[in-house]
């Protein structure tokens, strides 16, 4: 379908347009009187409005249906067609574009809802892919650490023959290549987010069962624990979740960057914040905390959401890692720069985009409301005209009809009638016949540009000398 204005439709939308222009077109046909087709003037307008999504196509049927109308009237009977067009134009507005704009506020907002729902699940989606890198990396990178320390171990035992220590040695190479390309991996996965997704707890593995399992891979630890008092209430989860991290973290770094050395670990429950400690002599360059993808980046992330801190640098000949984590610490809620807008937090970045999506709505709302408020000031302008030029030049005072006597010769009583005057009554008012053989002149009855009154007066002149005056009423009002 394709109207003059060049605006085309879709075609399952064609149909709505349709819809939308014959009730433009058919509601000033039956008038305000037959309140069934009122009624579905007003249901296929809001419904035109809840589907039609063009907005310049929704003007262009609003628009040709009022002009359809006008013409349908000057064609039909040119007098008083101007003020008969005038009342289907506010019919239109009441009973088609008020629908219509409504319908349109409506389905706008309901775009929205979907496009924010969109915008969180994206987030949400994007958090977990982050969460399983980290939590890849972490265990993997754990893990492989351990195969390539274990590799060295054999690589320098005087009992394995010249064959196992290459083998050995090509492991413990692979094995740092393959700890490598996990770094690059998860690099591309994580987004520069920082995110409250909580930590997957390891699978019923304790800090005591962590540190056994390094030993059996060669790594010499020591783990010192000052527990809690008795009667102390255990962390949370997420708690427990960040401080296994922090020694897996630790013996991984060691592993990797201490070959040989010895690992102290030192943990103190006994205060609040709960403290972490490892140490081990250094024989490679030490990891830095803020480089991407490192291990240490993110388990420094994880305390910060705690409300925790985390220290790792050179002490000496060492290396040293301190946490700090509050006993009571829960992943908080989302502050001002979130919004919780579904099961995950929000980042800044999708609140902007968010707000983005709540701007176009409200600009695509206002561009749908100039049309009512358009139509309504045009109208509103119209009436003030009309109502001017009506007292001007066709409205009699009630006050200057009282003067008015019957028997007056018509040149004593012109100075106290309006210059203008109409050949005949609007189509609201009830006439009663008038006298024969004399000419009747029609007048608003208004006192003043604020009066809006519907009554008519009624003038009938025989021979020069009023014959008859006459109050007309609306029909409504007998």
């Amino acid at each position: 379908m394709r109207i003059r204005s060049g605006v085309r439709f879709r075609p399952q939308q064609a149909g709505w347009a349709v819809v939308l222009l014959l009730a433009a077109l058919v509601m000033p046909a039956l008038g305000p009187g037959n309140a069934l087709a009122a009624a579905l003037a007003v249901v296929a307008a809001y419904l035109a409005g809840r589907r039609l999504d063009s907005l310049s196509g929704s003007v262009s049927m609003l628009g040709a249906g009022i002009l359809v109308a006008g013409a349908l009237r000057l064609a039909a009977d040119p007098s008083g067609a101007a003020s008969r067009w005038l009342l289907d134009v506010l019919l239109v507005f009441a009973a088609v574009v008020l629908p219509w704009w409504w319908g349109r506020y409506r389905m706008l907002r309901t775009a929205q809802r979907r496009r924010e729902h969109e915008v969180v699940a994206a987030n949400a989606r994007l958090l977990e892919r982050t969460r399983i890198a980290q939590d890849m990396h972490d265990e993997l990178g754990h893990e492989l650490a351990l195969i390539a320390l274990g590799a060295g171990a054999l690589e320098v035992d005087a009992n394995s023959t010249e064959h196992g220590r290459r083998a050995a040695a090509d492991i413990r190479e692979r094995a740092a290549q393959a700890i490598d390309s996990l770094h690059a991996i998860v690099a591309m996965l994580r987004q520069d987010t920082s995110n409250g997704a909580a930590p997957l707890v390891p699978a019923g593995e304790s800090i005591q069962a962590l540190v056994a399992r390094v030993r059996t891979s060669g790594l010499q630890t020591d783990l010192e624990q000052v527990p809690a008092p008795p009667g102390t209430p255990n962390p949370p989860r997420e708690v427990q979740a960040a401080m296994h991290r922090v020694v897996q973290e630790g013996l991984t770094n060691a592993a990797r960057h201490a070959p040989g050395a010895e690992v102290h670990i030192g943990i103190d429950e006994g205060k609040d914040p709960v403290t972490i400690k490892i140490e081990n002599r250094r024989t490679s360059p030490a990891p830095a905390v803020g480089t991407g993808g490192s291990g240490l980046a993110g388990v420094a992330e994880r305390l910060r959401m705690l409300g925790g801190t985390l220290e790792a640098g050179v002490h000496g000949q060492d290396f040293r890692l301190v946490a700090r984590i509050p006993r009571s610490s829960r992943l908080p809620e989302p502050g001002p720069g979130t919004l919780a807008l579904g099961p995950a937090p929000v980042d800044g970045s999708v609140a902007t985009e968010l707000a983005d999506v709540r701007r176009t709505t409200r600009s695509r709302q206002w561009a749908t409301a100039l049309l009512p408020l358009g139509l309504a000031t045009l109208l509103a302008g119209i009436l003030v005209t009309v109502q001017v030029l009506t007292v001007v030049d066709n409205a009699l005072a009630p006050s200057a009809y009282a003067q008015l006597r019957v028997g007056q010769a018509r040149a004593e009583i012109v100075p106290l009638l309006p210059a203008g005057g109409l050949d005949g009554p609007t189509p609201m008012i009830a006439e009663t016949p008038a006298p024969g053989n004399t000419t009747c002149i029609y007048y608003q009855a208004r006192n003043g540009f604020l009066d809006f009154s519907t009554d008519m007066y009624r003038l009938c002149f025989g021979h020069g000398v009023l014959v008859s005056k006459d109050h007309l009423l609306p029909r409504n009002e007998g």
